[in-house]
């Protein structure tokens, strides 16, 4: 990879009780201190913590790092690291969320044990002595679970995190077995093992530091594919680099690999397979799609004025 032009990327979370005092006051600082060193991409704050990921020059985002751990609140974050060649946000977005990561259920502030995480290498031994005695949830969304997963993972099929709770009540998934969960970076997991014990599940793991910790540790192990990840890079491969394998689909913006030629335009493009079933959403744009949607129903009027003659 060339290290001229290289942008490193860095995901963390934590969750940690603050006023709405320091909230505001915190959205400031990281601002004002971002801007000054160019950092890109979104930090979602809230009263039960921090989640963000971002990209910047090397230097800048150790800079920015050392600036967050100076806050007393913050001073333990665990950073996860990968690089590309071009920075995967276009802006610094600083947004106030009610929950860092959003399941509804009202559950707070995690209180997650040590012994509640397994590091990359323990999972490895756990999957391969006990892989008959324990379930093994994949707490992702039903889009990133198509580009990469661990091998024998449930896919609860759900389009967005809240949905959660709902799946594990309508599961049936035994409460007197190990159950192992993993997620991109840890965040969901958090939360989704509080909800499983809410729900009398009685030994829950996650992974500790979710797929992109696993994958700087235990590449070409047991998780096969990709990781779909929130940014323009779309998904990273075994070795954290951009993925060169899926694009985002312009129409619903989920991980597409369809190549096109666009029905109105015939410029290349490429979608997702649910977007590639519906005829005006083969094209490389909305803006295409609008057209030939146009296109369509002027067709459907120009028959049914045939029909009535």
């Amino acid at each position: 990879m060339n290290t001229e032009n290289l942008v490193t990327v860095s995901a963390f979370y934590k969750f940690v009780a603050l006023t709405d005092t320091q909230v505001t006051d915190l959205m400031t600082k990281v601002r004002s201190y971002g801007e000054v060193l160019e950092i890109l991409g979104l930090i979602l704050l809230a009263q039960e913590g921090i989640n963000a990921t971002i990209a910047g020059k090397p230097d800048n985002i150790e800079t920015f790092k050392t600036f967050l751990r100076s806050i007393p609140e913050l001073a333990d974050l665990q950073f996860k690291d990968s690089h590309c060649q071009k920075a995967p946000f276009r802006r610094l977005a600083i947004q106030y969320r009610e929950e860092i990561v959003t399941l509804n259920a009202g559950i707070g502030i995690p209180n997650i044990k040590a012994s509640n995480r397994l590091s990359p290498h323990e999972w490895n031994k756990f999957l391969r002595e006990r892989r008959d005695d324990l379930t093994l949830i994949d707490t992702r969304n039903d889009y990133e679970v198509v580009v990469g997963r661990f091998r024998g993972a449930i896919d609860p099929n759900i389009k967005q995190f809240n949905e959660f709770p709902e799946y594990v009540r309508k599961s049936g998934i035994a409460k007197d077995k190990p159950v192992l969960m993993y997620c991109t970076g840890g965040i969901r997991c958090e939360k989704a093992i509080e909800e499983m014990y809410n729900q009398g599940y009685q030994e829950v793991y996650q992974l500790d530091g979710g797929i992109l910790r696993y994958l700087e540790e235990c590449p070409n192990s047991e998780f096969d594919g990709e990781c779909f990840v929130f940014d323009h890079r779309v998904a990273v491969d075994q070795d954290l680099k951009p993925t060169q394998k899926y694009r985002l689909c312009p129409h619903c913006g989920n991980p597409g690999t369809e190549k096109i030629c666009c029905g109105y335009c015939e410029a290349e493009a490429i979608v997702c397979l649910n977007c590639l079933e519906q005829p005006t959403l083969q094209s490389c744009s909305k803006n295409c799609a609008y057209h030939l949607e146009l296109r369509a129903k002027r067709a459907q009027k120009n028959l049914s004025l045939v029909s009535v003659r």
